[in-house]
């Protein structure tokens, strides 16, 4: 028996698409509409097209339309392992894009609402659904419900509350109910009473006749209630009080109107922060979300909008020109961050309409802000536009495509170069800055640094060669693309033969290296135990403060630790010298220790002094004054062992050693 399995895509947006036309799909289905076998077909993955099929048409009418429809799909795929998925992948993506495109156009009352984007499609469908959905009141009678719709100044909060209020009349009967918008922003808290609910006549100083307020202008209608989070509490609370029973009073009366109105609240405000701080009642919150709220996503996150929507709005203009704007003045508009939205969209392009004078809109029909911060931008971030624009009367040629793509290429190069391999990068920078005029140093500088150089041109040219592809990829005119075709070959066959040029070098700058003193030094001190912890670049930086130190102190002494260094291992050598001092101070201290003797006065005896005090020129004066040993033992105090211990230390021949016979 065939299993279904409701798999998902990636992304939240992406799973919430396809969850919501599916539950819509599913009551297609059910209700047995005469787009059921599309609609079968779609839940499984399958464009609606290929639902005319006989083999969906009958699985549509069978008394299990699922399940039958399971069978046909698991035909068509060749499932073997008895699970067939519902429609969850890239295509079955663009094929809900496009039913969602197909629910917003069918009713006219959301035609004037413009969108493209998936983010904002999903919200006008879940719109329609809950324009007609029903609650109930205090008393169990049914009602509309609430509506809370969130998003930025200028997204079209009162064009979708329109949508949703024509749809609503229309299932109600009453395609003529009043629809009431009523602004909260800029009112003090008098005036939002006042007009949010009205008054008698004698309610306050002035009021000299009794006045309706909105909710009653309303009644069997929709009020909208825009900017919601500004209300003061008292208006929230008596807002909330209406929700609750449909019922109000006006200012300075007592008794209480039922009025049947709907109310829709608009806000760019974050009402649950609102909320949290305070400032916005919970209960009062939660009536109006009712379940869930609508939320508009400003024009920046709307994908392909301005590839999109902006030719529709021109058009919607009477604008005719052929093209209507250029690629340039496109990306221009989408670089933008448009905080007034498409509010502040439509009044820029009236306004670039009518300088452009019925020709095509350009950059330089747009306002100054957003010509400067388009412009702003190198060469390179404008190519699609530079690459695609066409001067006016003339048609791009193949040697005019090539000149465009090298002025776009001469500006990449103009950047920083990008970063090289940061190893060789590290070892370039210790080597310069040691300063050491040696022969071989120099060439190891030269050598490492040619290879940055080839690394850095290397890593250029295989970003330029992505850079190609991906502009080939975009809407442009053929004659573009061939050049930047042309261009991708040639940086690829550059980038080929640097990389050869670096493992012809590469060997020969390592051997040499690989015996250079200062080079031999950075690896052993990285080797130190100390060190272990310490990343490379900070252990390099160490090296070469002390170096400097050094040098600065004793300048000679950088070439003594240079020829130490071509020796062999520095620390080993270090230690080993260390260990042999040590030892042989050790002994002449148990030495001295071991024939110490007690110093007697004698006015024609020299002043004894420990062995290791006298110097080498001492101990040959030494040998020169006593005829034999046992003089030199008496006089001294300094027992045989060590006196030739300490000749021979010297380098001082032994005049009372006796000779080995031959």
């Amino acid at each position: 028996m065939l299993q279904v399995d409701e798999l998902l895509p990636q992304g939240a947006l992406q799973s919430e698409v396809v969850l919501h036309v599916r539950r819509h799909l599913r009551r297609i289905i059910r209700s047995g509409e005469p787009s059921a076998a599309q609609a079968l077909a779609m839940l499984f993955g399958f464009a609606r097209a290929e639902g005319k099929a006989p083999e969906w048409m009958a699985a549509a009418e069978a008394p299990e339309p699922l399940l039958a429809g399971a069978e046909v799909a698991a035909r068509l795929r060749g499932a073997s392992n008895g699970v067939v998925a519902l429609g969850h992948d890239d295509a079955h993506l663009t094929e809900c894009h496009a039913w969602l495109l197909d629910r917003k156009e069918e009713d006219e009352a959301f035609q004037r609402i413009i969108a493209t984007d998936l983010a904002t499609l999903l919200e006008l469908s879940k719109a329609r659904d809950l324009a007609t959905a029903q609650g109930q009141d205090d008393q169990g009678k049914p009602r509309p419900l609430p509506i809370l719709i969130q998003g930025d100044t200028g997204v079209g909060k009162e064009l979708l509350a329109r949508g949703i209020h024509v749809l609503w009349a229309r299932k109600k009967g009453v395609p003529k109910a009043p629809f009431e918008v009523m602004h909260v922003a800029g009112m003090t808290d008098e005036l939002i009473n006042d007009e949010l609910f009205g008054h008698v006549e004698g309610a306050y100083t002035g009021a000299k006749a009794d006045r309706l307020g909105r909710i009653e202008a309303a009644n069997h209608g929709t009020l909208l209630i825009d900017e919601v989070g500004d209300l003061p509490p008292a208006a929230q609370l008596r807002l909330l009080r209406f929700l609750q029973t449909q019922k109000m009073s006006r200012v300075g009366e007592n008794r209480e109107r039922h009025v049947d109105a709907r109310i829709l609240a608009a806000t760019w405000h974050d009402l649950e922060q609102l909320v949290n701080q305070g400032r916005f009642r919970r209960d009062l919150f939660h009536r109006l979300r009712f379940g869930s709220s609508l939320v508009l996503p400003p024009l920046v996150k709307r994908e392909g909008f301005f590839r999109d929507v902006v030719p529709q709005v021109l058009e919607s203009r009477g604008h005719k020109a052929k093209p209507l704007l250029t690629r340039s003045a496109r990306d221009a508009l989408a670089q933008y961050p448009w905080p007034g939205n498409l509010r502040e969209l439509v009044g820029v392009l009236e306004e670039a309409l009518s300088l452009a004078d019925g020709g095509t809109l350009r950059v330089e029909h747009l306002p100054a802000h957003l010509q400067r911060q388009y412009l702003s931008l190198p060469l390179h971030e404008r190519a699609s536009g530079f690459l695609a624009d066409e001067v006016e009367g003339q048609k791009l040629t193949e040697a005019h495509a090539t000149w465009r793509v090298e002025q776009v290429a001469r500006s990449m190069n103009a950047d920083a170069p990008p970063a090289a391999k940061p190893e060789l990068v590290r070892l370039a920078e210790f080597l310069s800055s040691l300063n050491d005029p040696a022969p071989e140093h120099q060439q190891a500088i030269q050598g490492v640094q040619e290879l940055v150089q080839l690394d850095q041109e290397h890593r250029r040219q295989l970003a330029q060669e992505k850079a190609w592809a991906n502009l080939a990829r975009h809407d442009l005119p053929g004659v573009v693309v061939r050049a930047l075709q042309a261009a991708e070959t040639a940086a690829h066959e550059r980038a080929e033969a640097l990389q050869h040029r670096q493992r012809d070098l590469e060997p020969q700058v390592m051997q040499q290296l690989e015996h250079h003193p200062w080079v031999k030094l950075l690896g052993e001190v990285r080797s130190l135990p100390i060190f272990q912890q310490m990343d490379d670049e900070k252990m390099s930086k160490f090296v070469l403060f002390v170096i400097s130190a050094i040098q600065s102190a004793m300048p000679a002494a950088i070439d003594k630790i240079r020829e130490e260094l071509s020796k062999g291992s520095f620390f080993q050598r270090m230690r080993e010298q260390i260990g042999k001092a040590m030892k042989e101070n050790l002994r002449d201290s148990e030495s001295d220790v071991e024939t110490e003797e007690p110093v007697i006065d004698e006015s024609n005896s020299p002043p004894r002094k420990k062995p290791s005090a006298l110097t080498p020129d001492e101990w040959l004066e030494l040998t020169k004054r006593y005829a034999t040993q046992a003089e030199a033992q008496r006089e001294t105090g300094y027992d045989p062992k060590t006196i030739a211990r300490y000749l021979e230390r010297y380098g001082i021949p032994n005049p009372w050693t006796k000779a080995l016979p031959s």
